[in-house]
């Protein structure tokens, strides 16, 4: 799942989980490490997925332009594209 965002960038992106909405989140966009076969990954900064309980979870992230993108939460609030 690509995105049109550098690498680095901060966004405040709409979470969705089954497609009701839970609230907006941080996230910096990142360059994944060598060993890992994605576009992208995603830092969640804060800890509210942690307060709504998204560890391994696969919940949607709309961007403010109106990118949906597909993630599973991993550990550390690292977000890693899935597909639908």
């Amino acid at each position: 799942m690509h995105i049109r965002h550098g690498f680095g960038s901060v966004h405040h992106v709409k979470v969705y989980d089954q497609e009701h909405f839970l609230g907006f989140l941080s996230l910096t966009v990142e360059e994944p490490k060598p060993h890992e076969n994605f576009d992208w990954v995603g830092q969640i900064r804060g800890s509210d997925y942690l307060v709504w309980g998204l560890n391994y979870k696969k919940v949607r992230f709309e961007f403010s332009q109106g990118e949906s993108v597909y993630v599973v939460v991993r550990s550390g609030g690292r977000a890693v594209p899935v597909n639908q």
